[in-house]
């Protein structure tokens, strides 16, 4: 049996950069003070749990949070709550994923230029809630700016820009705002799917790019399993099979990759 594994797998660079802050603002933390992460700071339990074990805590809403540090998850967080934050007697630290933050500024440079800003992506995810807040009230122009979640498949936004252009329209404006890793995590997974006869999918069950994963590997036709930990594996899902094609989330860490590799070589 073969295990083959996606090219781009463990941390993407806006997940290590939001880790790194966190941890360089753990390390200084003394004693009485608290850190707190608005929301998870990435989509991943486990992580999120070793961070915790190190003190940093999670607040699902800004009125939780008293005084101490705040750090701004690596999805971004809504303009109003943002506001709310500054009016505390806290400090404030920024870790959004850049590729966000372009997504962001892109949607403030639509909105001052007059255009009705479409965003295509998952509504109730902390990134496009952000967008969604900056965006503001839709405008009624026939003039159209339209983005992307960053971790939506390309063949998804462009099936949803087609609906969008049979409307009535004087002017779009379409932005490829997917990010680049997620962009290479879907090509290396359709890349595998071709060899394998089964895939195990890596990640948060929270995470929206390893969802897209798995959506991508079960679309095909193929074996597609997805989990977070190593005890999820079953050996009954390996019988009769020749190829094990094996990727993970932005938010997964190599650790975790290798442990399940691990596991499934003792099958």
């Amino acid at each position: 049996m073969k295990i083959k594994v996606a090219r781009c797998a463990g941390f993407c660079f806006g997940v290590k950069r939001a880790i790194n802050i966190a941890e360089g603002a753990l390390r200084g933390l003394k004693d009485g003070e608290k850190i707190y992460s608005l929301g998870a700071l990435i989509h991943n339990p486990q992580v999120v749990e070793e961070l915790f074990k190190k003190g940093l805590r999670v607040a699902a809403r800004p009125e939780k949070i008293k005084s101490g540090t705040v750090i701004i998850s690596s999805h971004g967080a809504p303009a109003e709550v943002l506001e709310e934050i500054k009016k505390k007697k806290v400090q404030l630290i920024d870790a959004t994923c850049p590729f966000v933050k372009y997504a962001q500024n892109i949607v403030r440079k639509l909105k001052k230029d007059g255009y009705r800003i479409i965003i295509v992506g998952d509504s109730a995810h902390p990134e496009v809630r952000a967008l969604n807040s900056i965006a503001g009230k839709s405008k009624r122009s026939k003039k159209l700016g339209i983005i992307s979640q960053t971790t939506q498949s390309k063949v998804n936004y462009i099936k949803e820009i087609q609906k969008i252009l049979n409307k009535d329209f004087s002017e779009v404006k379409i932005f490829n705002t997917i990010c680049s890793d997620t962009s290479k995590r879907q090509s290396a997974t359709r890349g595998l799917l071709k060899d394998c006869d089964l895939m195990i999918v890596i990640g948060g069950k929270n995470s929206a790019n390893t969802k897209r994963l798995w959506q991508i590997c079960k679309e095909s036709g193929v074996d597609s399993f997805h989990i977070e930990t190593e005890p999820e594996l079953k050996k009954g899902w390996f019988k009769g099979k020749s190829c094990i094609g094996i990727t993970s989330g932005a938010s997964t860490p190599d650790s975790m990759v290798k442990k399940i590799i691990e596991r499934i070589r003792r099958f």
